[in-house]
């Protein structure tokens, strides 16, 4: 491959990033998943990381962490963060309860404590519409890039057609949303869209509340909301010690793909994601 997606290789048909290894995809097949993790098992640029705040938040609040999220989370377990030394997966092995677990990988991929979840772990899914995710990734790309020093221009109407053909890292979205899907009723996992959570942050945080077993107030519960509206996450976010994580949080609004697509992309997404999700009843809020 040449150009930008030399960075890139492929394994069982999905791409990934060179960041990532056939060592570590073997490894974390097998890693432990404890009784009590969270897992944020997510699509890059979906709600990750606000899923994640609102997760330590209600820890925090019911006394079962003291932690930060930035104490508590080391990056995606399969990969080695930029200015990392080593894979997420084997700082988090040494790591005191609860951990907060976070993968981007697909199904198929992870391990299998979260593929086939047993006991009480609770994984947690972000879901939001591809046209935003290709707006968001594009933007954070072009940051990571830089911290990487890649020498490279990374162009939108380049990016547009790899992010709908599968070839950024983690594959096709709608491939990646129909694996994990077939986990939606399992009593495991909780899939929450991103649209939703914009638009009822509260209903959002009680139904995690609930997810997670925790017993708290209503007015404790108020106040994890309101500590996690987006301008108040990409706050802590921007001031994290973690370098990678202060370019995360940008927009986090809907309908912000209108300012960047073209209509014929707005049509060629359309008709991606009817043929690849249409079977599956799942539908997105686009503005």
């Amino acid at each position: 491959m040449s150009g930008r997606h030399s960075m890139l290789w492929t394994h069982e048909g999905v791409s990934l990033s060179r960041a990532i290894t056939k060592e570590t995809l073997d490894a974390v097949l097998d890693f432990q998943i404890r009784d009590d993790d969270i897992v944020v098992a997510s699509f890059p640029k979906t709600g990750t990381n606000w899923l994640a705040e609102i997760a330590v938040k209600i820890l925090r609040a019911a006394g079962k962490t003291d932690k930060s999220v930035d104490s508590m989370e080391f990056g995606p377990i399969e990969m080695k963060r930029p200015t990392a030394t080593q894979p997420g997966y084997i700082t988090l092995a040494d790591m005191p309860s609860p951990r907060l677990v976070m993968t981007h990988l697909p199904v198929k991929f992870a391990p299998q404590g979260i593929s086939k979840p047993q006991n009480k772990v609770k994984v947690l899914v972000p879901m939001r519409n591809p046209k935003d995710t290709a707006v968001s990734r594009f933007h954070f790309m072009k940051k990571v890039w830089r911290l990487m020093n890649v020498n490279m221009e990374l162009r939108w109407e380049e990016f547009v057609e790899d992010f709908r053909s599968g070839m950024v890292p983690f594959g096709d979205y709608c491939d990646w949303l129909v694996g994990w899907l077939e986990m939606r009723d399992d009593p495991h996992f909780l899939f929450l869209k991103f649209e939703d959570m914009k638009k009822d942050l509260l209903s959002a945080v009680k139904t995690i509340v609930a997810f997670l077993e925790v017993d708290l107030d209503e007015s404790t519960v108020k106040e994890i909301a309101e500590a996690s509206t987006f301008d108040n996450m990409k706050a802590g976010l921007d001031n994290s010690t973690i370098a990678e994580r202060r370019g995360i949080a940008r927009k986090g609004i809907i309908g912000d793909w209108k300012n960047t697509f073209s209509s014929e992309e707005s049509a060629a997404f359309d008709a991606w994601c009817e043929k690849k999700l249409g079977s599956t009843g799942l539908t997105f809020d686009f503005e």
